[in-house]
């Protein structure tokens, strides 16, 4: 099982955040919730209703099922979503494409 750091680090929604470019102010802002909110649902603290999950995925423009498939919340990530959620990780605004 993974500690509270690591599933910090793997939290699909902080993930889709960055990966957006939103800093967590505004997307509290496009949620209609508290900046403190957000965080808390990153770090895994709280966990966000159906109506905010499709919020979410609105406002971060993703399927609502990617969030739902790889919502930390789940106790048994695979390995497979662990890796992927690690390479989304990183930032793809700093990879120059040909």
């Amino acid at each position: 099982m993974a500690s509270k750091q690591e599933a910090h680090n793997l939290n699909i929604y902080r993930l889709l955040r960055i990966a957006r470019d939103k800093k967590v102010k505004e997307l509290a802002n496009d949620l209609l919730v508290t900046p403190a909110y957000i965080n808390a649902i990153e770090k895994g603290d709280r966990t966000p209703s159906e109506r905010l999950i499709r919020d979410y995925a609105r406002a971060l423009d993703v399927d609502v099922q990617i969030i739902k498939t790889f919502s930390s919340t789940s106790v048994s990530n695979s390995n497979f979503e662990h890796l992927l959620l690690y390479i989304l990780s990183f930032p793809f605004h700093s990879l120059s494409l040909p």
